[in-house]
C-alpha cells in the first residue's frame, strides 16, 4: 500500500484531492510500474515516508489535508525533535538586529529551526544556524530537486530538506500556501521579529493560528503597514525576549 501510495503522489504531483480520487476509484497499476517505483525506492532513488509509516510525523495528522506522502533528503531523524520552532521577519534594522543577536543564541541551543527559507530574515536567521550547527528542517513548495529557496540547502546530519511534492512539479501560489500549513504543524510557535501588514507571512500566522498554536511578535515600529503592531492588536503575544517564549512542552 505505500508503495501505491507514493506512486500516486508522483503521478498527481501531491495533489491531495487527485491522490484521494484515485484511491476511491481503486485505480490500476501495472506490475510494471510497481516494480520499476520498488527499485527505486530500495536504491535510495526515491527517499519517502507515507502517512502509514511509523515515521511519519504525527503532527501532519492535525491537518485537514494531511499529506499523504513526504519526499526527504537529510537526516529524517530530525522530525523527532522535541523542540521545534519557526522564526520569521520581513524587514531588518537597528532594532531587529538587536532582537536577533539576543535570541539567535538562546534558540539555537535546544530548537530545530522550521523554514521556508524564503528571503528577508529568513537568511540572517538561517545563516546563523549553519554557521553554529543549529538542526533546521527546510519545506520545499516545489519537489527536492530545485527547491525555491533563497540559497542552495547543503544537507548533512543537521539538515532536512521535505516536501509532499515529488521531483519536477511546477511552483504555484497554491503550494505555496499548502507549504506553509507543513510549518506550522511542524513548529510548536511562531516567532516574527517584523512584518508588513501585505506581507505572505501573514498566511503563514493563520495557519499557526488554525492549529491553536502561539504567535509571538517583537515590538514594530508602528508605521501605517507595520504588521506586527497590528498582529499584536489581534492577540498576538508581545515580546521583548526570547525567554518569553514557551513552547507546547513547557520548553524555552
Amino acid at each position: 500500500m505505500e508503495t501505491i501510495l507514493i506512486y500516486f503522489a508522483i503521478k498527481y504531483h501531491g495533489n491531495f484531492a487527485d491522490i484521494l480520487d484515485a484511491l476511491k476509484r481503486q485505480e490500476k497499476i501495472s506490475n510494471e510500474e510497481i516494480s520499476n517505483l520498488e527499485e527505486q525506492i530500495k536504491t535510495k532513488k526515491i527517499n519517502a515516508v507515507t502517512i502509514m509509516d511509523e515515521l511519519y510525523p504525527q503532527e501532519f495528522k492535525n491537518l485537514a489535508k494531511p499529506p499523504f506522502v513526504i519526499f526527504y533528503k537529510g537526516n529524517l531523524n530530525l522530525l523527532n525533535q522535541q523542540y521545534k520552532i519557526a522564526l520569521s521577519g520581513d524587514k531588518n534594522n537597528e532594532r531587529v538586529t538587536k532582537y536577533l543577536n539576543q535570541s539567535l543564541p538562546e534558540v539555537i541551543k535546544r530548537h530545530t529551526l522550521i523554514t521556508c527559507y524564503y528571503k528577508n530574515l529568513d537568511v540572517p536567521i538561517n545563516d546563523y544556524f549553519l554557521k553554529n550547527n543549529g538542526k533546521i528542517i527546510y519545506i520545499s513548495a516545489n519537489g527536492l530537486n530545485n527547491p525555491y529557496f533563497a540559497k542552495k540547502v547543503d544537507v548533512n546530519e543537521n539538515i532536512l530538506v521535505i516536501s509532499e511534492y515529488p521531483e519536477n512539479v511546477n511552483l504555484s501560489k497554491t503550494k505555496l500556501k499548502n507549504r506553509n500549513r507543513i510549518v506550522a504543524a511542524l513548529a510548536s510557535s511562531l516567532v516574527i521579529y517584523s512584518s508588513n501588514s501585505d506581507s505572505g507571512i501573514m498566511n503563514l500566522v493563520n495557519n499557526f493560528l488554525n492549529l491553536g498554536k502561539d504567535i509571538f511578535c517583537y515590538p514594530g515600529d508602528f508605521e501605517e503597514n507595520d504588521g506586527n503592531a497590528q498582529l499584536i492588536k489581534q492577540g498576538a503575544t508581545l515580546i521583548t525576549s526570547i525567554k518569553d517564549v514557551h513552547d507546547d512542552k513547557g520548553g524555552r
